[in-house]
Order: C-alpha cells, then sequence, then structure tokens
C-alpha cells in the first residue's frame, strides 16, 4: 500500500511539472512581439500565447527576469526569433521543466549577414560578419515562419494539425497582399533615391526584398556618440550619394541627428520601427510594415 502510494505522489508531480496540451489550448510563450503575433494568427483557438517582451522594449537587451520563467513555467512551447537575437537562450534552456521546447522560429530561414558598407553599424552584439537577426523585414520571411511555426504546433498537438496548415495558410495569402502593397507604394521611390540611411543595421532583410540599399549610421542610436572625425565622414558619404533623407529609429540621438540635418540639409523621416516593437496599430507584423513603408515613401518620393 506505501509503495502504491509513492508511486501516485511520484506520478502526479511528473504530470504538474510537465506541460500538457489540453482542452484549454497549448500555452505558447513568445520572446519577441512579432511571434507573439505569428503565434496567434497560426495557432487561432487552439493556443493560448503568453508575451515575454513587451512593445517598444529593446530585444537586444532584454533578458528574461526570473519572474518571467515563472510565468512561462507551463508553457509547452517557447518561440524565439532565432540567429543569435537571443543571447540569453542557453541559460533559459537550463531552464526548461520537463516537456517544454525553444523553437527558434528563424533557424531555416535564409540567413544575410551583416556587412560593412560605406556607413556601418549594429549593436554591440551583431557585429560585422554575424548573422543578421532582423529576419522578420521580409514579408516573404514571415510567411516561411508561418508554415514552419504550423508545422511545429502541428507535431506537438496533432489533433489540430490541419487547423494550424490552414491558418498559416491564410495568412500567407493576407501577406501577399502585404507585399503587393508595399511594392505599388515604394514605386514612387526613384531607384536612384533608394537609400535607406538609418540608426543601426536592421534593414538588410528589407533591402533585399524591395530593392534599397541599406545605410546604417553610427551614433543616430540614443547610447551612441560618434567622434567628430566620424561625423565628418558620414556626412561626406551623404553628400556624396545625395541622400535625401535620414531615418531616426525610436531611440535615436537626437544631436547627431541635428548635426547631420545642419550639415547637409538632408531631411529627417520620421522614425522607421527597426526591431519589431512597435506600439499601438504598428505592433503587429503588417502594421510595422505598413508603419515603415509610408514612412519611406513620404520622405524619398
Amino acid at each position: 500500500m506505501r509503495k502504491l502510494f509513492i508511486l501516485v505522489c511520484f506520478l502526479s508531480a511528473a504530470l504538474l511539472a510537465t506541460p500538457v496540451v489540453n482542452a484549454a489550448g497549448m500555452k505558447v510563450a513568445t520572446l519577441h512581439p512579432l511571434l507573439t503575433d505569428l503565434a496567434q494568427r497560426v495557432g487561432g483557438e487552439h493556443v493560448e500565447v503568453v508575451s515575454l517582451l513587451r512593445a517598444g522594449a529593446d530585444p537586444h537587451e532584454f533578458d528574461p527576469s526570473p519572474g518571467d520563467l515563472a510565468r512561462i513555467r507551463d508553457a509547452r512551447l517557447i518561440l524565439a526569433s532565432g540567429k543569435e537575437l537571443e543571447t540569453y537562450l542557453p541559460r533559459l534552456k537550463s531552464n526548461l521543466q520537463g516537456g517544454q521546447e525553444i523553437f527558434e522560429v528563424g533557424r531555416n530561414i535564409p540567413s544575410l549577414r551583416i556587412e560593412h558598407g560605406p556607413l556601418y553599424v549594429c549593436c554591440p552584439v551583431h557585429a560585422h560578419g554575424s548573422l543578421d537577426p532582423h529576419w522578420w523585414h521580409s514579408v516573404s520571411n514571415m510567411q516561411r515562419a508561418a508554415r514552419l511555426l504550423a508545422r511545429e504546433l502541428g507535431r506537438i498537438d496533432g489533433a489540430n494539425k490541419d487547423a494550424y496548415t490552414a491558418k498559416a495558410q491564410a495568412y500567407s495569402r493576407q501577406l501577399d497582399g502585404l507585399r503587393d502593397w508595399a511594392r505599388s507604394e515604394l514605386a514612387q521611390v526613384a531607384r536612384k533615391d533608394r537609400i535607406l540611411v538609418t540608426a543601426h543595421a536592421a534593414f538588410g532583410y528589407f533591402c533585399d526584398e524591395f530593392g534599397f540599399r541599406s545605410a546604417p549610421v553610427q551614433g543616430l542610436n540614443a547610447e551612441s556618440n560618434p567622434s567628430p572625425a566620424y561625423l565628418a565622414e558620414t556626412i561626406g558619404v551623404i553628400r556624396d550619394n545625395n541622400v535625401k533623407a535620414i531615418f531616426p529609429e525610436q531611440s535615436a540621438n537626437p544631436r547627431v541627428l541635428e548635426s547631420m540635418v545642419r550639415e547637409t540639409g538632408v531631411k529627417t523621416g520620421k522614425p522607421l520601427i527597426a526591431d519589431g516593437t512597435g506600439t499601438g496599430s504598428a505592433g503587429t507584423f503588417e502594421g510595422m510594415i505598413r508603419h515603415n513603408v509610408s514612412a519611406i515613401v513620404e520622405a524619398l518620393k
């Protein structure tokens, strides 16, 4: 009798420690707001989504707190962006409960690498030659991400596999329309003016998909203070390339922007959403793309 009691206690503890798929939906945790949007669109009513990274935060600096880890203790699946964006993943993996898995959505999406150009910088973590982690700036990449996530959800929750596939296909068709809209809008910008001067190297995938040149400028980020020599060199490059506008980001350095505008007469475009953590109507993938495309066209057409 005592052995039976011990066995029952052991099995009960194991069940409590292991995330399961139940009638209320599979619990999915996300490490990026755009993955929250993706999980909701592909998972629908079959998943419960918990987002750890708040809108407006910097994913390059985010590190889950003990409270965050407690919130996802019963999540069956944890979605990471991948491509070395989440440098804390090894530590997170060591804290997983039995049955939990991390799915790096960007792992099987073709990568670009951050390369030197006439103007260059990304961030201290993602330097020259490293993977560009900002894969979500491509509509085609997000369509691929939807297919990959549907396959992963279906693997875990086979009963709803067809539903996940159908939702991913419907979302992909919606994104076809978004890409058509973006191309139509961006056609107003002359080829010679398709130079995207931004605060850090976040728009490589966008430029690759829509035919722009990326020119990230060191010092536009709030934490950066370029030397006078570097600032002079940057101003020279802007003049030589007849750049029409500079685009700040959510945390732009106003002093550097003011210096460049004063010296070159270049326009300041509306701030772009670089790291996919927009707020309000720009908090979804479609909202981010529409915001960025509209800001680019307004400044460069």
